[in-house]
């Protein structure tokens, strides 16, 4: 059985999950935070989150751990059939990953943990999210996914950053910018009854009710 280590907070850890989901592979959630004890580098280098434990073989970084998944479970493929399918699929996928949620970043701390975000820190994360929303849209196929016809690392992708960035500029500057995304609205409808992602969802929903209570307490 695979071990999936992190918390349900983390859009990385949540991109792992609803991979295995779609894989139908059973696997197991340890809770596990970031760290730089000598024991977590032993198993995530970095000592990020996620990483996962596969019959006592440690793997980190949340695209590295999709491919592997893709490589060792090839039927319930996560990218098209085509070269340039999974190139699209996985450029989209790099833009959400390595831009987008790095640009939400400072709003999502800020209101997860309470990390200052001061107006030049609001002005400059609006700057960088709108540019990658923009490029975002001129990268989307709609057909009816991401990179068109079938479900991939994509729409793995925008499952877990694309609520975040609704959400989380929603309450700083009182407006949803994914909305620069023309026909977003409807993709997000159907991304939510993909049964994996409507699972991640609710356990990430529940899981940020819970830690937003503990920390009022």
């Amino acid at each position: 059985m695979i071990k999936l280590y992190g918390v349900p907070l983390s859009a990385y850890y949540n991109k792992v999950k609803i991979a295995l989901l779609e894989k139908g592979v059973n696997f197991q959630e340890v809770p596990m935070r970031p760290s730089q004890e000598p024991a977590m580098l032993e198993q995530s280098p970095m000592g990020k989150i996620p990483y996962v434990d596969i019959n006592g073989h440690a793997l980190s970084e949340s695209t590295v751990i999709l491919e592997w998944l893709e490589d060792a479970y090839p039927t319930a493929a996560l990218l098209p059939p085509t070269p340039n399918g999974r190139a699209s699929a996985r450029e989209l996928m790099s833009i959400m990953d390595l831009y987008l949620m790095p640009a939400v970043g400072p709003l999502y701390r800020h209101l997860l943990f309470g990390a200052a975000l001061d107006d030049a820190a609001k002005d400059s994360a609006r700057a960088a999210i709108e540019r990658s929303l923009l490029a975002l849209s001129r990268l989307v196929q709609y057909g009816p996914w991401l990179a068109g016809e079938y479900f991939s690392f994509a729409d793995i992708s925008a499952a877990c950053v694309l609520p975040l960035v609704a959400s989380s500029t929603q309450q700083i500057y009182g407006e949803d910018l994914t909305t620069i995304i023309p026909g977003i609205a409807d993709y997000l409808a159907l991304l939510g009854k993909r049964a994996s992602v409507a699972r991640m969802w609710q356990d990430s929903a529940a899981a940020r009710a819970a830690f937003m209570e503990a920390r009022q307490q």
